[in-house]
């Protein structure tokens, strides 16, 4: 019999839905997936009319405040493992790790780690809180390198750390490619300003830790230069109202389109007609997405999971420092040097393609829950592995 486990996430994203559907048919073990479905308002959840598809149990999420939640409905009787977000602004964790400890359930933390604004120092209480939820967790999943190094740097083991680079099915993005070029010539038609034109492209949440603003401004600068491109921004998110007042005080706002929310499935026409996606900051799974679709990607130098793969002039073109100057120089150098670019995009998706598919991602994951079953109940899974 398969070892169950309970995986619980605030709300399934709909890109996170087919690395989930992989684990329900291919992973070692029998996964229930714990979520609040889209009805309830989280922007990123799956629509309720797929959950069905999954092996689903609803919870509920409440709002504290600020940024704090609290999940609810939540039973561990009958699991042998449980998977869940370190989000620290969760404050059900701890009940429900202090619950799977004293149930003898296996737990496997799921963390970037990586704090949303490095620049600014953590407090010493929230090192202590993270120490103790880091103090119950068997083992952890992590997104990167880095985020490997965060967490040796807090004193977990290494030997219990397991990187699973991303969420996004890459290979089938690669493998749907004439899908998504037609896609792009649809988009055109609908947009005929854009053809034939140099494109920008960003597309991802709108949140002011993303500095989509500075993007606009580094577009500016390239404009300004005489240099003949366009700009697409395309999403959603808490700051639209304020990268919407960017575009329109720009003096070549009539170069700039404000794309909105993608439907979902539409994703990969705005990739293609994208020449080059920009990444000024936080950058997001965009930028693993761009790379599957063979596009280069012009990021600054910052260090973060999704940028793990970027290499300069290989994969990717990376500004040499983080000022809106130093952005655009390198975006005036990707029109300038077009001809370079599809080598460097076909450099990209190689590497996305071995190195963050959903196949290592159910891989490591399995690695990662077999090892803390192990760790919790060797006499009954010590022969799993």
């Amino acid at each position: 019999m398969k070892p169950r486990i309970a995986l619980l996430q605030r709300a399934i994203a709909h890109y996170r839905f087919p690395l989930f559907l992989r684990l329900q048919e291919q992973s070692r073990c029998d996964w229930v997936f714990h979520s609040a479905s889209h009805d309830q308002g989280i922007s990123t959840g799956l629509p309720s009319d797929q959950l069905h598809r999954l092996t689903h149990r609803a919870i509920r999420n409440r709002h504290v405040f600020g940024p704090v939640w609290y999940q609810s409905g939540v039973s561990l009787r009958g699991f042998d493992g449980l998977m869940l977000d370190l989000g620290w602004t969760l404050l059900s964790n701890p009940r429900y790790l202090l619950e799977a400890r004293a149930r003898g359930v296996a737990i496997i933390g799921w963390s970037k780690g990586i704090p949303q604004n490095p620049n600014q120092p953590e407090s010493q209480a929230k090192r202590a809180y993270q120490k103790f939820i880091l103090s119950l967790c068997d083992v952890i999943v992590l997104y990167g390198s880095i985020s490997r190094d965060y967490f040796l740097k807090l004193g977990f083991p290494a030997d219990r750390l397991f990187i699973a680079q991303n969420t996004i099915d890459t290979r089938r993005i690669a493998d749907e490619l004439p899908t998504a070029v037609a896609q792009k010539e649809q988009l055109l038609q609908r947009h005929p300003s854009l053809r034939g034109r140099f494109v920008f492209g960003y597309l991802g949440s709108l949140v002011k830790r993303k500095h989509v603003g500075s993007i606009v401004a580094a577009f500016n600068e390239v404009r300004a230069r005489g240099v003949d491109a366009a700009l697409v921004i395309a999403g959603s998110g808490p700051a639209a109202a304020d990268v919407k007042a960017a575009v329109q005080a720009s003096p070549y706002q009539a170069d700039i389109l404000l794309a909105g929310r993608i439907p979902v499935g539409e994703e990969g026409g705005w990739f293609q007609l994208f020449e080059v996606y920009l990444s000024f900051a936080e950058g997001g799974l965009g930028i693993l997405e761009s790379m599957a679709h063979g596009k280069t990607v012009v990021s600054t130098p910052e260090k973060y999971p999704e940028t793990e793969l970027l290499e300069d002039n290989q994969t990717a073109l990376l500004s040499n420092g983080f000022s809106v100057a130093a952005f655009a120089d390198r975006m005036a150098q990707a029109v300038a040097e077009r001809q370079h670019l599809v080598a460097i995009g076909q450099r990209a998706r190689t590497r996305v393609l071995a190195r963050a598919t959903h196949e290592n991602m159910v891989a490591a994951i399995d690695l990662a829950v077999l090892m803390a079953l192990k760790r919790r109940n060797p006499k009954k899974f010590g022969n799993l592995l």
